[in-house]
């Protein structure tokens, strides 16, 4: 099947680019971008039937099966609706839309395509997550879960796009996805405090007495990994570092798993050493950006645990650092699949997407009026 990309920048090419090229149901049929640099480097590595500045070109084009947008945020409602009215199956960056209006409009134009739509929320796909999800469905509620993504960005490098835009709403919309398709409900109560852009702390309350707390941030140090999260019920408990190490307590012949990198990296390492390994793997691989923002950096070390100085080596190309598995292949894959085989995918759709844009402008009126807010889903603005 033939895919076709609205956006070709860093996270497209490192990761659905790279997928798509690699494919054995996919092939990478037209790419459009407005850098010409760029698309002359995609056209060398990937040999797509054309490149083209004119986007509409692609939604045009009868042999352009599915369309994936990788353009900045606030196209991305305007480019679904047109995609799926040209009759595509489309795979969408997150976030869905910005606005209640966007939502809105996304929505009327997923009820009335021939064409499915997939938001990119890949953590769902992750297969650390999946394995949990698997678990926790075996218990009753209420479930407690803590997730923390944090990675440090200085001021003095965070400058763009997105620096004056809530962090909650471009980056914690994954988050917001992932603990709903997690619980298999929706919030009915959302508070957040921290500032208006860059560092939040938010509760969500869900029916039957679960609750999620989601710390969202640039603070801290790169030589700690980015995503931790905790999952507690009645006398079990599930943790995952970072998507690769997993530790079960409490549910009978389940065992702890150590998951290799995204594409299978460092699978052997990890599978020997588990999560130790992959640490140190990690500070090697940022020691670069720790030392150019001037953070400092100090080798993550352990008793007794000696790798050498510095055990990494690149065993990929597909992107510039080291990256666990988030779900990017199995979640592209899966789409594509299922266009192969007319059936409904399991990817997030527009619905959820929705649900995750609302959850996030809640959250930024819960910070801004300081107070809890009670919350519903509203299908139409």
């Amino acid at each position: 099947m033939r895919v076709a990309f609205i956006g070709a920048g860093g996270f497209i090419t490192a990761h659905h680019l790279h997928i798509a090229g690699h494919s054995k149901i996919m092939t990478v049929h037209a790419i459009c971008d407005l850098d010409d640099q760029r698309l002359a480097q995609h056209e060398a590595r990937y040999h797509p039937r054309y490149v083209t500045k004119d986007y509409r070109r692609i939604l045009a084009d009868p042999d352009a099966d599915i369309v994936i947008i990788g353009t900045k945020q606030d196209l991305h409602a305007r480019l679904i609706v047109e995609a799926l009215d040209s009759g595509k199956w489309v795979l969408c960056e997150k976030p869905m839309a910005e606005t209640q209006a966007e939502t809105a409009a996304v929505l009327a134009a997923e009820a009335r395509a021939t064409g499915k739509l997939a938001i990119g929320f890949n953590r769902r796909f992750a297969p650390a997550y999946q394995r949990a999800k698997r678990l926790i469905q075996t218990q009753r509620p209420p479930f407690f879960v803590n997730y923390r993504m944090m990675w440090p960005v200085p001021s003095e490098y965070s400058q763009g796009y997105y620096e004056n835009k809530p962090h909650m709403l471009y980056e914690g919309t994954h988050i917001l996805d992932f603990l709903c398709w997690l619980l298999e409900s929706e919030p009915t109560r959302v508070y957040m405090t921290g500032d208006p852009f860059k560092n939040n702390l938010l509760a969500l309350d869900f029916p039957g007495g679960s609750r999620a707390s989601f710390l969202l941030g640039r603070l801290g140090s790169c030589l700690l990994w980015k995503e931790y999260l905790e999952i507690f019920c009645e006398t079990k408990a599930v943790t995952i570092s970072d998507f690769v190490d997993l530790r079960v307590r409490g549910f009978p012949g389940e065992f702890d798993e150590a998951c290799a990198c995204h594409l299978g990296e460092q699978a052997a390492g990890i599978g020997r050493h588990g999560f130790d390994y992959y640490e140190v793997c990690r500070a090697c691989d940022v020691e670069k950006t720790v030392k150019q923002w001037s953070m400092g950096f100090e080798q993550v070390r352990r008793p007794g645990r000696d790798f050498g100085p510095n055990p990494f080596k690149r065993e990929t190309d597909y992107a510039s650092s080291l990256v666990p598995d988030k779900g990017w292949v199995e979640s592209l894959e899966h789409f594509a699949r299922c266009f192969l085989e007319g059936r409904r995918p399991e990817n997030a759709d527009g619905r959820a997407g929705a649900l995750a844009t609302q959850l996030a402008l809640r959250a930024v009126e819960s910070l801004r009026k300081g107070q809890a807010l009670d919350f519903t889903f509203q299908k139409h603005s």
